[in-house]
Formats: C-alpha cells, structure tokens, sequence
C-alpha cells in the first residue's frame, strides 16, 4: 500500500505544482511586464488564458499585481491539500489547509525566483547568451529580486556577488518565514 501512496504523492505534486508554478510565473510575468511576443511567455500565456480571462472580469488587476493568477494558484495549492486528504483518509483543518495553500504559493514564488536566479547566473557564464531573447527575460525576471543588492553592493573587481546574496535572502525567507508559517499551519 505505500507504494500506492507513494505514486499517488508523487502525480499530485508532480500535476498540481506544474499548474501552480505556470499560473504563478503568469503572475510574475505580468508584474515585470514581460513582452508577450516571447515564446515562453506565449506559452505561459496560452496555457492559463482559458482560466483566467473569466476571471480577470472579476477580479481586477491593480497596477502590475493580477491577481487572478494567483487566486487560481491559490486555489490549485488548497485542491492539493483536499488531494493529500482524500490520499491518506486525514487531512488538516479548514483553517489550517488555508494557511497551509498561503504558505505553500508563497514558498513557490520564493523557488520560482531561485531557479531563475541560479539560471540567470549560469547563463551569464557564456557571452553569447546575452544577445539570446530568454536570457534577456531571465534578467528581466530576476532584475526585481537582485536590483536592492546591486544598489548596496556595486560589482567587484567584475565579479556581481548581487545574486548570491539575493539567493542567500530568498534561502533565508525559506527558512525564517515559510517554515515557521507551514509549522504553524499544522497545529492549527
């Protein structure tokens, strides 16, 4: 029987957090005005148009912030929990499920802006990749998280430490604010 559980935690996570990391990264597009002629944002923008157009009637965006995606995301965090419920015959508290979905898009966004984060300084590595149009929407992506530490701690000796200690600081978020929140989620 756990390896039953096991493939059902597995496809949950692996569907669910697929659709919330896409509606997030919608969100995060919009809020950094990416263009929409670039292919992954026309990827992004195809996939989660069907579900949020409706919703986007009646839920306003307010300066840069939709937050239609991230109701949905929202929305797709809590349908993980019920699914995790209904897998193990238990499940948390109506008000611990919704702390518990806050905490988990939250700690979402935070590991959206670290994957991009350490891609953005991978790609940096090869000269050639500066001119390519996904490298520019990485920077673009990652210039909101990074630009505080730019401004405090100007390039070195050419070397930009900005994203390690904007990575340090998302790892610290991770630890100092999601971590506590989710702990506090379960003894709800």
């Amino acid at each position: 029987m756990p390896y039953l559980q096991n493939a059902g935690v597995f496809l949950i996570q692996t569907i669910f957090g697929f659709f919330i990391v896409v509606f997030l990264l919608r969100a995060l597009l919009i809020a950094i005005n990416a263009p929409f002629n670039q292919p992954i944002c026309r990827f992004v923008y195809i996939l989660t148009n069907p579900v949020t157009m409706p919703l986007r009637n009646l839920i306003p965006r307010w300066r840069r912030v939709e937050f239609s995606s991230l109701l949905i995301a929202y929305l797709l965090a809590l349908l993980e929990l019920a699914a995790f419920a209904l897998l193990f015959g238990a499940g948390l508290s109506a008000k611990a499920m919704l702390l518990r979905a806050a905490t988990d898009t939250l700690d979402w966004i935070v590991l959206i802006e670290l994957v991009a984060i350490f891609g953005y300084c991978l790609l940096s590595f090869f000269p050639a990749m500066h001119y390519d149009s996904n490298f520019r929407l990485l920077a673009q992506f990652v210039d909101p998280v990074v630009r505080p530490f730019r401004k405090l701690l100007p390039p070195l000796g050419g070397m930009d430490f900005s994203c390690w200690f904007a990575a340090i600081t998302l790892v610290l978020v991770r630890m100092l604010v999601v971590a506590p929140l989710a702990d506090l989620a379960i003894r709800l």
